[in-house]
């Protein structure tokens, strides 16, 4: 199996903790060479691309290279982080005058550019490196009692080049857990515009969780930390929005698999820090 650095420096760790939490102790389940990404740079989310494009670049393209000189690919469990480092590696490796300029930035900071690393998605690693074998072997607990709402996000379109969405199809089956089908998989959570305007954004987060829980979710399974933050963190106001109860609870995936797999220590895998109950187990 290949050498991994696994990165969890998400946005909002205070936040996104779960996700966190939850992504290392599946690693030390499966034995993975995935230490945590020490010195790498934090998320800044994809779309900071539109803000300054040449600062983004540098600030992935440092990761790639501290990665790849350590000859170690990049595993990344949530879409956001994904998405940064891979669009990074594509942009870079496709734009000779770009991957020059950048090149130069990282040089002033005594960094030499390296993008010879794979930037690898969770579900990759589950199913292409440890193996449907090996996870069916591990369930204890299958979801069949469960009907989910999949949430991917309006980055999921930027996200279809770097993630294979019928790997993530493939672990819900192996579980043997439901989907429901719904409106909002693909719609905004409401992240990106929070700063700007939080009446804005807690309008958004609602509608979508509405929308899944009017369609008899039993929870919602969200790809992005953004999407964690706004309906796990900010549920109370969302509710507050809406003028209705949602009670909905957020997993992430390395959540899921460990409940299915038969973790029930909610502190170990962060289900403590919720703001919204688990109460699937």
């Amino acid at each position: 199996m290949k050498n991994y650095f696994l990165f969890d420096t998400l946005i909002q760790r205070e936040k996104t903790a779960p996700m966190i939490l939850a992504a290392r102790k599946l690693i030390e389940l499966l034995n993975i060479d995935a230490p945590s990404f020490k010195g790498a740079k934090n998320d800044l989310g994809s779309e900071f691309m539109g803000l300054d494009r040449l600062k983004f670049l540098e600030h992935y393209a440092y990761n790639l290279t501290l990665a790849a000189d350590e000859k170690r690919d990049i595993l990344c469990f949530e879409q956001s982080s994904l998405i940064s480092h891979a669009h990074t590696k594509d942009i870079l490796l496709n734009d000779a005058n770009l991957k020059f300029e950048i090149a130069e930035r990282l040089q002033k900071h005594n960094v030499s550019l390296n993008l010879d690393v794979n930037v690898v998605s969770l579900e990759q690693l589950l199913l292409e490196e440890v193996g449907a074998e090996k996870l069916a072997s591990l369930l204890k607990n299958p979801f069949g009692n469960f009907q989910t709402a999949r949430f991917l996000g309006s980055n999921a379109c930027r996200a279809k080049k770097y993630r294979k969405e019928d790997l993530l199809i493939q672990l819900l089956d192996l579980i043997k857990l439901k989907q429901i089908k719904h409106e909002s998989t693909y719609e905004s959570d409401g992240f990106e515009v929070f700063d700007a305007s939080p009446l804005l954004a807690k309008k958004l987060g609602s509608k979508a969780m509405l929308d899944m829980f009017d369609n008899a979710a039993d929870f919602v399974l969200v790809s992005d930390a953004r999407s964690f933050i706004m309906f796990d963190f900010y549920q109370k106001e969302l509710e507050k929005v809406s003028g209705r109860d949602i009670g909905l609870s957020v997993l992430s995936l390395a959540e899921l698999l460990l409940l299915a797999f038969g973790e029930t220590n909610k502190k170990a895998i962060g289900l403590d820090q919720h703001k919204v109950a688990i109460t699937l187990i």
